[in-house]
Order: structure tokens, then sequence, then C-alpha cells
């Protein structure tokens, strides 16, 4: 028996993720490309609410509603229910509301978040007892980011996104500014124009072995490629950089790019400082919010 016979409706909250390295192997066959990463996710995200309905309804509201196609069936929330019913779970004709305030195609994970808390937020409400393991299979059909947002506290990502491995004590700042320049960034653009101009390097043996500090260091290939086709994105990089205070002891892994953009982000050790430059970049004219990382889940 499901929980909603008992509760009218249900409310979860979808953290944006953010890339805070990137290293991109070179392009496989089936046309995924293997990758390294460090992701976080934050206490900023989108909120959710589920409630039994006479249809399916998938209704957005918030910031960045108007950037969502919801009739499609390309819409990751929607494939990740139907996936659930596919596998002959029951399933009722669910309302399904999103609280938009993550940048939409801003490299934030904004929607394999919302997958992967509905995955979550399902299994739970209607008892289906799916292994967090056979949840994560389910969740890499439909996106190679939405399995690492089945949890949410730092992780290293390795493979097409299957290999994922908690970080228990990473030397990363609590505090983080993202911020955004306005626009969608296309991430197979993005990743065509990699391919174009590097050969690739192998990324393989990714494991909790891995010199996590140092893939920290070595930033995100894919953001020379993103500035080279969205000039708005070094704008935005260079107005952070100057603002940034002078003294950080994260050097230049305090301001990068997350994932294919166009999202950026700074990392700081105090709330205060954190504050201060998220109001000197909506000062700027550029969308912002400062936050903190989710430590525990």
């Amino acid at each position: 028996m499901s929980n909603l016979s008992y509760q009218k409706n249900f409310s979860y909250f979808a953290p944006a993720k953010i890339n805070l390295c990137l290293k991109i192997g070179k392009k496989r066959q089936d046309g995924y490309h293997e990758l390294a990463s460090v992701v976080g996710f934050t206490e900023f995200g989108d909120a959710i609410n589920i409630q039994l309905s006479n249809l399916d309804e998938l209704i957005l509201s918030g910031r960045f509603s108007a950037d969502i196609e919801t009739k499609s069936s390309d819409n990751l929330v929607m494939k990740s229910l139907n996936a659930l019913r596919n596998l002959n779970h029951y399933i009722p004709p669910l309302k399904i509301t999103i609280d938009k305030q993550i940048p939409v195609g801003g490299g934030l994970g904004g929607g394999s978040s919302n997958a992967a808390t509905v995955f979550l937020a399902l299994n739970k409400i209607f008892n289906l007892n799916i292994s967090k393991e056979n949840l994560t299979k389910i969740a890499l059909k439909i996106g190679s980011d939405v399995p690492v947002c089945l949890n949410r506290s730092f992780m290293l990502m390795g493979g097409i996104g299957e290999k994922i491995f908690p970080l228990s004590a990473p030397n990363i700042p609590k505090y983080i500014v993202l911020t955004n320049p306005g626009f969608i960034s296309g991430t197979k653009k993005v990743f065509d124009e990699f391919d174009k101009n590097i050969s690739g390097t192998k990324v393989e043996n990714i494991s909790e072995a891995l010199d996590v500090e140092q893939l920290l260091y070595n930033g995100n290939d894919l953001e020379p490629f993103a500035i080279s086709i969205y000039p708005e994105i070094k704008k935005l990089l260079h107005t952070m950089n100057k603002l940034y205070p002078k003294k950080n002891s994260f050097e230049s892994a305090a301001v990068r790019m997350s994932g294919s953009g166009s999202s950026c982000f700074s990392l700081f050790e105090d709330k205060f400082s954190a504050n201060l430059f998220n109001q000197k970049i909506q000062d700027a004219g550029y969308w912002s919010v400062s936050t903190k990382f989710i430590t525990e889940f």
C-alpha cells in the first residue's frame, strides 16, 4: 500500500549539482565520453511536490519555469515516472509540481536532479523497494548525470556517469556562489567543439584511489571550448575573477564554469565573504545566489 493513501501530497528538494572539476576523455563509439568529475550539491535548488491526480500532469513555476517544455516526452521527470511504470511498478496518475529556481541549461544539473529526486520519491511513496544499485542502473538510462544526483554529498563520478564513489572529507570550502550569464548553453554544441579541437585523453581507472585534490586543480576541460562559442561566459568569468578576493586558500580552483556551462561558481571559506561577493555579482547585472554545500544526506 502506498503512503499516498494516508497523505495528500509530498514535498521534496532537488539540489543544484556542481561539477567542481571535469576531465573529459575521447569520444567512444557509442557517442559518449569517458569523464572524471568531483560533484557537489547545494542547499539551493528546486522544490518538488507530488500528489495523486486524475491524469499525469507536470506543472512548473518559478523564475526559470518558462525555459522548460512540460509537454515533451523528453522531459526527464516524465521519463523517470514512465521508466518505473515500464518495469511493471504500479504508479497511479500524478500531479508533479516543480518550483524551478535552478537555471535551465546552465550546467547545474537541474533536470537531472529533478529526475533523480522523483526516482527517490516514488520509490519511497509507493514502497517499490528498488535497491540503490538497481535505481542507479535505471537512472543511467534516463541521463548520464541522473545516477550521481541520487546522492546529496560530495561524489567522485567516472565512466559515463555510472561509476560513483562517495568522498568523505574533500578539501573543498563550505560556501559557494552560483552565477549565470542569462542564456542556455548547448551541451552537444560544447562537446562537438571539444571533439573538433582535442584528440582526447583516455580517462580510466576511476576509483576511490584517484588523486581528488589534483583533479580539482586540473579544472574543467570544457571551459575553453564553451568560452569560444559563448563569449558571454568569458565575460562573466572575467567579472568574477575581478571581483573575487585576492587572498584565498583555493587559488585557481576558486572561480570556474560548471559542467558544459553556462553557469559558473566561486568558492568561499565563510558565509560573509560569499554573501558580499554575491551582492557584487548582482550589482554587475548577473543572476547569482549564495549558498552552501550539502555535506550529509
